[in-house]
């Protein structure tokens, strides 16, 4: 009977430094295509994780590169966020719209549309599946911010210096590997994001204002990617 070998295939790491900055790179080429939603979404989230690592690391490393790095990323991060917001916006009408009961027709209560929505209303149907004519003429507005965010967008991607990016990606998590995951080090560094976390909850819980829980929802993601990438048994 034939012998077989059997082949184990070792699991993607999906954490630590070096694979999110490789991904802003991933995410980079993706988002330059067209755009859309979900690679901008998916670049800044790899974005964020980056400069959270960095805000840690800086602290227990004293190289400027940290510094230089998560500024670079800080700023397309931000650049980003205008252009995520008008996308954001537009997924959220055609969720509501899609659940919203339409008025008949023949309702005398019914909004008509103006004629330079129903010049438009056959495209943006068939693009978004809008019909509501209030809906359908918000659309319409952010549609073109969109157009303009997405040039935003563009000039900010082509300033971004990825040739630099890629060397901090080398440099950077070889810096990161001296300190060895799970060390006290990092266990104090969670501690203080843990710390931040909560005062950030018990000012959120009295204050109850939407700025305030964005930072507590901030706090929370900063302590989680602590924790994910330098402290395996906790994670």
């Amino acid at each position: 009977m034939p012998s077989s070998t059997a082949h184990t295939t070792r699991p993607e790491k999906t954490t630590g430094l070096r694979y999110w900055m490789l991904r802003v790179l991933e995410e980079c080429e993706r988002v330059s295509s067209d755009f859309s939603a979900d690679p901008v979404h998916d670049l800044r989230v790899s974005l964020r994780r980056c400069r959270s690592l960095a805000d840690g690391l800086m602290a227990l490393d004293p190289d400027p590169d940290w510094k230089a790095m998560r500024k670079a990323g800080k700023r397309l991060f931000q650049r980003l966020g205008d252009l995520r917001d008008v996308q954001v916006m537009m997924e959220w009408i055609e969720k509501l719209e899609s659940t919203h009961p339409h008025v008949a027709a023949g309702d005398s209560r019914a909004s008509l549309p103006t004629e330079q929505n129903l010049e438009h209303a056959e495209a943006l149907s068939e693009d978004h599946n809008i019909v509501d004519p209030a809906a359908d003429a918000f659309l319409k507005i952010l549609t073109a911010r969109e157009r303009e965010q997405k040039l935003e967008a563009q000039a900010a991607l082509e300033e971004f210096d990825r040739k630099q990016w890629r060397q901090w990606s080398k440099s950077l998590p070889a810096r990161a590997a001296r300190l060895r995951p799970g060390s006290p080090l990092f266990k104090h560094l969670a501690l203080e994001r843990w710390t931040a976390a909560r005062d950030l909850q018990s000012h959120a819980l009295r204050n109850r204002s939407q700025v305030a829980f964005h930072s507590l929802r901030i706090g929370i993601k900063r302590f989680r990617y602590i924790v994910e990438n330098f402290l395996p048994a906790e994670h």
